[in-house]
């Protein structure tokens, strides 16, 4: 899928909320296209173009339809790897939100979106110029041009929501060596556990628990595929604070399907190496 698949990273005004858009786009109907994608911290929100859906739990498939109009689909916070089945004509957009980037562009709270198995959301269906909208996005072949106006569009729907105290908990999140306790996140943020949990996840979409297990995925994973430094999967557990090896092979079994020396070797890197897929090929 590389050949169709292209990366841009946002304009330095949006970079505080979005880390990466993605296109995937080809005319062929005959194109097919089958990858795991892994957990993530960041949210993953794409828009596609005339396609029909089918969701069930752990995979998406987007088949052609020339009557599909526009359709958004955000990707869930589950604790498993996602995969997804494209065949057709494909013509879609995807924006990688950073934490709480996607918290300034929608009114609805994340909880209830990202643990549905259903992945089709319409987030703008109250915006009258969301169509039009997406007809000059799609009506160019400019993927430099599409992303202009992408963020055009953006900024109408801009919020700048203040994340306060969770910014200080995703932080505390983040440091495996100190390894924080729900109770000592809770006391520095000068709140109860229950109002930590509860608010976390409101605003995040998944528990502090589950984010810290996909945080720790994360941090082994770019410290694998982006640094020399770590050549022994036992190293890269210990330095993302994995208690020991067995941990480390079952929250990888758990997050990706696979254990961690399997994973590694399956793994390609997309998009001038930003995205890490499995790709299934037949």
């Amino acid at each position: 899928m590389n050949n169709h698949l292209h990366t841009i990273t946002p304009r330095s005004a949006f970079t505080k909320y979005v880390s990466l858009y993605y296109f995937i786009k080809s005319d062929d109907p005959l194109f097919k296209s089958k990858h795991y994608s892994f957990p993530h911290t960041y949210n993953a929100l794409s828009i596609y173009k005339n396609a029909a859906f089918e969701f069930g739990p752990g995979y998406m498939k987007a088949s052609a339809d020339e009557h599909g109009g526009y359709a958004t689909v955000i990707q869930s916070k589950k604790q498993a790897p996602l995969l997804v089945d494209i065949s057709g004509k494909v013509d879609r957009v995807t924006i990688l939100f950073k934490d709480f980037g996607i918290n300034n562009f929608i009114k609805l709270r994340l909880s209830p979106l990202l643990t549905s198995d259903k992945l089709n959301v319409n987030l703008w269906n109250d915006d009258p110029y969301f169509i039009k909208s997406m007809d000059r996005l799609f009506g160019t072949a400019d993927f430099n041009e599409r992303t202009v106006l992408l963020e055009k569009f953006l900024l109408q729907h801009l919020q700048p929501a203040e994340p306060g105290i969770m910014e200080k908990a995703i932080a505390l999140l983040w440091d495996f060596e100190r390894n924080y306790t729900a109770e000592e996140i809770a006391e520095q943020l000068h709140i109860s556990v229950r109002t930590y949990n509860r608010n976390f996840k409101q605003l995040i979409g998944t528990s502090p628990a589950e984010y810290r297990r996909i945080a720790r995925f994360r941090h082994s994973l770019t410290n694998k595929l982006y640094s020399r430094q770590f050549k022994r999967l036992t190293d890269l557990g210990y330095q993302s604070n994995f208690y020991d090896q067995s941990y480390f092979n079952k929250i990888y079994k758990k997050l990706t399907g696979s254990n961690p020396k399997a994973f590694f070797k399956s793994v390609e890197r997309s998009g001038d190496d930003q995205l890490v897929f499995q790709f299934i090929r037949s």
